[in-house]
């Protein structure tokens, strides 16, 4: 039992962690209202919006909204949803996983001439609430001492608190996924050992949301649940566990599935594979965007529906790197540099021109004058660049070995960030190079950079804790003494 004193000092601590997610939240909502309006139909192709007009009144999008990358094929998704319904053929809807677009539809259907910025507002509030809930957890570990700078990262780091205002998957999944970990945190604080407790359905239906918006989050999921049955159970009740949950998991998805297969015949999540594959394999690709066409990897045509095309698309490209193992090293590679590239700047690749933080990123306006874009993209820009990428892989390698070397829960943690990460991108080498693609893991990477880098920096700090550790024995590895600590 805490004392009166130790009470009323953590119930200040807890309110000031809020109160930083919560400050950030209305710094956003205040520029959510400074948006100014612009034709996203027009923008989009000049058709955008003809059925959505019929919910928002007239053609022209109020504000309070960016663009994400792909947020044109979204709200096309979103249209074909709104006149053709659930089923609906419109072919962004396969060709894109449509959870998205299904995530949008009740949000224009109740809030009709308000629709972007009410997704705007839901999206930052279901941030806010992520962030806070697990900041709330990390107080709980030894990491509390790092609760502030977490919080802190979080909140005001441009590229993901801004983004909660564009239209875009991406921090909507990060959203899910930091309930996800927070779920997991308190679990394990509170010794929880049933399979069926509430914080194991929690971060299943949040990574099964996850994964409905991108379905890449699976194979993340996977990891997720692998380390947390495995640092918790025996092998036969860790295997039950893992049926509980990713079956759990599965079932948003597979709404999709069952979307595409009445609406198009074809059961399949997307469509979007074997294309996406194509563009970053072949003898002319770089591994990005700048592949000379589809036609680099030469595979034989193939008659059939969207999901077959797409399935021997993918087949085509396996081949391709098994008989070319050296092009293949090569451009993993260039996949990998590409997945860790600055926002801006000289080695930038991927996706992210509409990015806000990379629009009013400060360096940005250098560019407008010959000295400045020489400067930037020169050799200065390249070494900063790369500096940028080196020092963060060092801090959030170092921050994995620090966890590591605490046991326990702090272990745990440590093996699932560095796993969300790893995971991410390899999916990205088997793909294609996008730093857009390392979003839905970042919470993993500023987890690991924070304590890298408050464990680097301030050691004497963090190591004053004065919360007691939460034991982790993973059973069903501990005959190798999986939770040796280093002395």
């Amino acid at each position: 039992m805490l004392s009166k004193k130790s009470a009323i000092v953590q119930r200040k601590f807890r309110r000031n962690l809020a109160a930083i997610a919560l400050t950030a939240l209305v710094i956003k909502i205040f520029i959510i209202f400074r948006i100014q309006g612009f034709d996203w139909y027009q923008a989009g192709g000049g058709d955008l919006g003809k059925g959505l007009g019929i919910l928002l009144d007239n053609n022209y999008a109020p504000p309070n909204a960016w663009y994400g990358a792909d947020g044109e094929n979204y709200i096309r998704g979103l249209q074909g949803l709104v006149e053709g319904g659930f089923y609906s053929e419109e072919g962004k809807l396969s060709y894109w996983p449509a959870g998205y677009p299904l995530f949008m539809l009740p949000i224009i259907e109740f809030f009709r001439g308000h629709f972007f910025l009410a997704l705007s507002l839901i999206q930052s509030c279901l941030y806010a609430f992520g962030s806070i809930w697990l900041i709330d957890e990390i107080r709980k570990t030894r990491l509390s001492k790092s609760a502030y700078p977490l919080a802190l990262v979080l909140a005001f780091n441009p590229t993901l608190s801004l983004n909660t205002i564009a239209v875009g998957y991406e921090l909507p999944v990060v959203a899910l996924t930091l309930v996800a970990l927070a779920a997991l945190i308190r679990f394990v604080v509170n010794k929880v050992k049933k399979i069926l407790a509430l914080e194991v359905l929690v971060a299943s239906i949040a990574f099964s949301f996850a994964a409905f918006m991108q379905p890449r989050l699976l194979v993340i999921a996977l990891a997720f649940f692998v380390l947390w049955a495995f640092a918790i159970y025996r092998i036969s009740f860790a295997i039950v566990f893992l049926v509980l949950t990713m079956g759990t998991v599965s079932i948003a998805p597979s709404f999709l599935i069952l979307r595409n297969y009445q609406a198009n015949g074809f059961a399949a999540v997307s469509t979007n594979l074997g294309t996406t594959m194509r563009l970053g394999a072949g003898p002319s690709a770089t591994g990005g965007y700048s592949n000379t066409g589809e036609g680099a990897v030469e595979c034989p045509q193939v008659y059939g529906n969207a999901s077959e095309i797409d399935k021997a698309g993918v087949k085509c490209v396996v081949r391709w790197y098994f008989e070319n193992p050296r092009r293949a090293v090569i451009l993993f590679w260039n996949k990998a540099r590409f997945f860790w590239s600055p926002w801006f700047g000289p080695e930038a690749n991927g996706t992210m021109a509409r990015n806000p933080w990379s629009q009013n990123h400060p360096f940005r306006s250098l560019t407008q004058t010959e000295g400045g874009f020489n400067l930037i993209y020169g050799s200065f820009g390249k070494l900063i660049s790369w500096l940028w990428m080196l020092g963060g892989l060092a801090i959030l390698i170092y921050g994995f070995i620090y966890l590591w070397r605490l046991g326990d829960l702090e272990r745990l943690l440590g093996l699932i960030a560095l796993s969300s990460f790893l995971v991410n991108i390899a999916s990205s080498m088997l793909t294609i190079g996008d730093h857009r693609f390392r979003i839905p893991s970042m919470v993993a990477t500023l987890l690991l950079q924070v304590i890298g880098f408050s464990a680097l920096f301030f050691r004497k700090t963090i190591k004053k804790s004065d919360v007691s550790s939460t034991f982790v024995d993973w059973p069903s590895l501990r005959r190798l003494r999986f939770n040796g600590k280093n002395p």
